[in-house]
């Protein structure tokens, strides 16, 4: 009989339960969804607008819901899961958003120092 350590392979790379899985994709979703909105709507306009901004407070509501309906069900982890994939969409735009504002500045610099 094999004994496994911590480091066992199949000890690290386990599969997460389902509904962990499922609980964290809706929040990445949701959370993907409503950066891509917000953004589309702000590059778009070239400033914020009211469905670009309204898109955010309206997605935390969402979030929530399924938040409490996850946890009225007795599945805490999943909706911590829920809070963390959405969570991480996030700030995953968030960092985009930062790298391509500073690849545009960086490229507005450039064109300034050619002239």
């Amino acid at each position: 009989m094999a004994i496994r350590t911590a480091l066992d392979p199949s000890v690290l790379f386990r599969k997460p339960p389902r509904d962990l899985a499922l609980a964290w994709g809706a929040g990445l979703g949701v959370g993907i969804f409503t950066a891509a909105t917000a953004y589309a709507c702000y590059a778009r306009a070239g400033g914020p607008t009211v469905p670009g901004v309204a898109v955010i407070p309206l997605s935390l509501l969402v979030v929530a819901a399924l938040y409490v309906a996850l946890a009225r069900r007795r599945m805490p982890r999943a909706s911590d899961w829920l809070a963390l994939g959405y969570t991480a969409a996030i700030f995953l735009a968030l960092a985009l958003l930062t790298v391509q504002e500073a690849l545009h500045a960086f490229y507005l610099e450039l064109n300034a120092t050619v002239w």
